[in-house]
């Protein structure tokens, strides 16, 4: 391989997980397997704040970068600055505060997260929420200062439940952590 010796600014952008009436074989969620290639980037917006940011990051980038997002996102509305703005390729959002249990999620199931977290306040549990952004590179820092905090890690993913990035998440959080 090149060893980064060599500059390849492209972006692939493209759908991934399920959407609307389509058959399984139109329903893949590929970023997994795009983020076990060595060499490329991944990200996966769960936002139109977020896909802008990074989609101008990824055409800045001189690495190949897989920019993925969900068809059933298309249509959300949310606030998106009319002047340039970048957001940083591999840096993690926290988009909730919390105390008691760190979520870890991206793209279209952060929604699902938000759910969950209200549901858990209910009991009196305060969750933390983290928008990966990028499942290639990950930002493990954010995650392990998280867990610091709440000694709980919980992965949030849509997709089959092998061969996921979800449970080398939980092993580094769980090596760093104790």
């Amino acid at each position: 391989m090149s060893g980064g010796q060599y500059k390849i600014p492209m972006v692939f952008r493209g759908p991934t997980g399920s959407a609307g009436q389509l058959g399984a074989q139109h329903s893949q969620a590929f970023e997994n397997w795009y983020a076990n290639t060595p060499g490329l980037k991944v990200i996966v917006p769960s936002n139109p704040y977020d896909a802008k940011g990074l989609l101008k990051a990824a055409i800045r980038d001189d690495d190949p970068v897989i920019f993925m997002e969900s068809e059933q996102m298309y249509g959300d509305k949310g606030e998106v600055p009319d002047g340039e703005y970048l957001l940083p390729i591999g840096v993690a959002d926290v988009k909730r505060k919390g105390s008691h249990v760190t979520i870890v999620t991206f793209g279209k199931i952060l929604k699902a997260c938000f759910a969950a977290a209200d549901e858990l306040a209910k009991e009196g549990i305060d969750a933390e929420i983290i928008d990966l952004r990028t499942v290639r590179p990950i930002d493990y820092a954010t995650v392990i200062e998280s867990v610091k905090k709440t000694n709980r890690l919980s992965n949030c993913r849509r997709g089959m439940a092998t061969g996921q990035h979800q449970y080398r998440d939980n092993l580094h959080g769980a090596e760093k952590r104790f």
